[in-house]
């Protein structure tokens, strides 16, 4: 009985080791979803994953940090990619970590949770010692890669560069992407960092006319001039906040804690006035001013009771 009990032990322990997607090995792959264990799975696009860098440090205190960055390739080129990173063990340290937190979130040099110009997204809830974050932007590619004009980043690392030298790997110049911060530690002392981003290519069949930060076609202060890319973005903002509420389930995120995102996905509603019926009534409302029944400013709150 003890020899039957420890063989179940050991297969156990098998399948919960292969179960948590942070044990994944370098070049392994990993499908649809990232893993942590059967109730934290956070769905990803369909395909292969192929894990190319991860880095695991003891800060020490029982604090750790873990990042893992997962690419899918077509052709040798990454067309998407989902880095996730996390620090644990936060909750005996809180009242120290908090303002280091904080720091590296709300008041970091570049990205971060705070309003930037070349944004084209930001949402924030934060109370307390708590946050919930999603941001829409571009990666703007050698940027990142390069440390010498931006400041490192979780996703484009040194080893990342090596790793694309190592396998041949064709970069794109530019990423649609999401990223999001999370930390509640009523919910679990870990604070938790994804990115995830797509070619505009792999998104929608569009190659972007300029590729830097700055001057792409995708920048908030140009998209008005560019009908496409401006389509491509409302898309992406709509696939990015079907995301993030994906990320918001991952972490089991208290109701209060998540972000309202009704500027960008649709209302579900109640109100089954069909396209047909809306011009009917506005043809009708139409004809009563027309007759003098309302005047201009009953016909002007009317319509637009009937448009809202």
């Amino acid at each position: 009985m003890k020899k039957l009990i420890l063989v179940l032990f050991l297969i156990l322990n098998f399948q919960n080791s292969y179960a948590n997607d942070w044990n994944v090995q370098l070049n392994e792959i990993i499908s649809n979803e990232f893993k942590v264990n059967n109730k934290m799975i956070l769905p990803l696009d369909d395909g292969e994953w192929i894990l190319a860098t991860k880095s695991d440090t003891s800060v020490g205190w029982g604090i750790g940090v873990e990042e893992r960055l997962f690419l899918q390739l077509e052709n040798n080129i990454p067309v998407r990619y989902f880095s996730i990173g996390r620090a644990t063990g936060l909750g005996k340290w809180q009242s120290y970590l908090t303002s280091i937190i904080e720091g590296a979130t709300f008041q970091s040099k570049e990205g971060g949770c705070r309003k930037r110009q070349h944004y084209n997204y930001l949402n924030v809830y934060k109370v307390g010692a708590s946050h919930n974050c999603m941001v829409v932007t571009i990666t703007d590619v050698q940027r990142e890669l390069n440390p010498s004009v931006s400041d490192p980043d979780a996703i484009f690392t040194l080893n990342l560069r090596s790793w694309i030298n190592r396998e041949n790997i064709e970069m794109p110049k530019i990423y649609l992407e999401h990223s999001a911060s999370y930390v509640s530690t009523s919910v679990r002392d870990e604070w938790y960092v994804i990115s995830y981003g797509v070619t505009p290519e792999k998104f929608a069949g569009y190659k972007a006319q300029f590729s830097s930060r700055d001057t792409t076609e995708f920048h908030p202060d140009k998209i008005d001039n560019y009908p496409a890319a401006k389509q491509i973005m409302q898309d992406w903002l709509k696939k990015s906040a079907s995301f993030h509420q994906n990320f918001e389930n991952f972490q089991a995120m208290k109701k209060h804690q998540r972000l309202k995102l009704d500027d960008v996905l649709p209302i579900a509603s109640n109100n089954k006035t069909k396209p047909n019926d809306l011009t009917d009534q506005l043809k009708k409302l139409n004809d009563l001013y027309n007759s003098g029944v309302l005047t201009k400013d009953e016909f002007e709150r009317a319509k637009a009771k009937i448009l809202k």
